[in-house]
């Protein structure tokens, strides 16, 4: 009997200790398959982190090429050229021995989530990429160089270009004087695919029915409200704005504000292809000026001779006012001037005939133009070109 008891307890103790072996495999295995998916998890958070982290710097790294940050500074070192400029008197062309540092922008206007690059910029450096969404993203990209340009060149308040033997005695041609400010491409691949059509881009009326960023006016009214006259060409990629220069003999032009024009010109500018958006300067002689300038002249010549030589001068002057020839050449002279204030007042009218109203254009006048970015176009307006391709 006993040792069939103990035979029982034997097999229930073997089977209890089967069990706890049982017990801690499994444990053990559990644990295992714990440390294990642990690792897993461990790994898989680490490669997520890091995707997550490239991604960022990709993004990061994408924006921050997407912005202009040598643009500004481009700008600033332009102004600070022109302001330069301003300062020197107009006597002998001295403003022309300050160079404009003013380097022109390259513009691309794409669309897409990438976007894309412009043909006309195959190969520079320097060119800046603006993604836009709709059209009207296009036509501010557009308006806000318009506005760029003017303010950077001094709003027309100051003649950064003279022609000081011209001007002054009226000898001589008169040349228009242009910066282009900035260069404007359009991918229309990627603009395309997005539903943008370039032709239909309207700058003039976005610039009359859109606030400008943080003013509470339009660019249309506070381009006008410089003290200047603006014309909007009605065609997809032209605008101007004009202010009349009175004086070109001092530092600060005299400014006259005009009732607001429109030009409704349909134009020949297209704006599916490469824009310039450029400042034109230019200032006619006026004849009333030029006259007192001679007078000024013969005392200033007089005076110093009589100071110097007055002997001298005395006869000079008495023979020279005997002689039948000198009164001849006298005349001839005058007339010539006179022709040459009026010739110069009718290039400058062609110049400036579409921004300013009746005499105002043969006075002179500061513009900002949209035109097609090309030889034959920019060569219409501009007779000498300072600014850096």
């Amino acid at each position: 009997m006993k040792k069939r008891i103990k035979r029982a307890f034997l097999k229930e103790l073997q089977k209890i200790n089967f069990l706890a072996h049982s017990k801690i495999k499994f444990l053990k295995s559990s644990e295992r398959t714990g440390l294990k998916n642990e690792k897993k998890a461990l790994v898989l958070s680490t490669v997520v982190g890091l995707i997550i982290l490239i991604l960022g710097f990709a993004i990061l790294a994408f924006a921050f090429f997407q912005v202009n940050w040598t643009g500004d500074i481009n700008r600033d070192v332009c102004h600070q050229s022109v302001i330069y400029r301003a300062t020197l008197p107009g006597f002998a062309n001295m403003k022309n021995y300050v160079p404009l540092k003013c380097q022109t922008e390259k513009i691309c206007i794409t669309a897409g989530f990438i976007g894309g690059k412009c043909k006309e910029f195959e190969n520079m450096k320097g060119v800046s990429n603006v993604k836009v969404a709709d059209r009207e993203d296009a036509e501010q990209v557009i308006a806000k160089e318009i506005v760029s340009c003017w303010e950077m060149m001094g709003g027309g308040k100051v003649g950064l270009f003279n022609d000081w033997f011209v001007q002054t005695y009226g000898f001589g041609t008169i040349t228009s004087s242009c910066v282009i400010c900035s260069r404007i491409a359009f991918d229309k691949e990627n603009l395309n695919k997005s539903g943008i059509d370039v032709n239909e881009i309207n700058v003039r009326n976005y610039m009359i029915t859109h606030r400008m960023p943080n003013k509470e006016v339009s660019y249309f009214v506070y381009l006008t409200g410089t003290g200047g006259l603006m014309s909007v060409n009605e065609n997809n990629g032209m605008a101007r704005i004009d202010n009349v220069i009175q004086n070109s003999n001092n530092n600060s032009a005299n400014i006259q504000t005009e009732d607001i024009e429109i030009s409704e010109d349909s134009g020949e500018n297209d704006s599916s292809k490469e824009l310039a958006v450029m400042f034109m300067q230019v200032q006619s002689p006026q004849y009333k000026d030029v006259f007192m300038n001679n007078i000024y002249t013969l005392i200033g010549v007089g005076g110093g001779g009589f100071a110097v030589a007055p002997k001298y001068t005395t006869k000079a002057v008495t023979t020279l006012g005997k002689s039948p020839y000198f009164w001849i050449v006298m005349a001839l002279a005058g007339v010539y001037q006179y022709a040459s204030v009026r010739s110069n007042q009718a290039m400058t009218a062609g110049y400036c005939g579409d921004v300013s109203i009746g005499d105002k254009a043969t006075t002179g006048c500061s513009v900002v133009r949209t035109v097609n970015y090309g030889a034959d176009d920019l060569s219409q307006y501009c007779s000498r070109v300072e600014s850096i391709p």
